[in-house]
């Protein structure tokens, strides 16, 4: 019963905080971007779920992560090919 008083509870503050978007929406015409709601769903589901949470937060940061680019006195493939088959030659 309390989990559910809690989830009820969640989702009207949710829709609460969205009040003031739709406002804006309807007085302007234009979209704003849905990120708030996105953002209670997470908290929600950070509650209920924890480690699926944990799996989204590692998900969106492997998406960030800058990968390493290689340095230039690192050799390409065909460079190291080609040095291995000039070596092989000259046996």
């Amino acid at each position: 019963m309390e989990i559910l008083l809690l989830l009820t509870a969640s989702i009207v503050v949710i829709f609460a905080a969205s009040i003031p978007a739709m406002r804006y929406e309807k007085k302007t015409g234009k979209k704003l971007g849905r990120g708030a709601a996105a953002a209670g769903f997470q908290v929600i589901n950070g509650l209920f779920q924890p480690s699926a949470a944990n799996a989204a937060q590692i998900i969106e940061e492997q998406r960030e992560a800058v990968k390493a680019k290689p340095s230039p006195e690192d050799k390409g493939l065909d460079e190291m090919i080609s040095n291995y088959i000039s070596s092989k030659k000259q046996e």
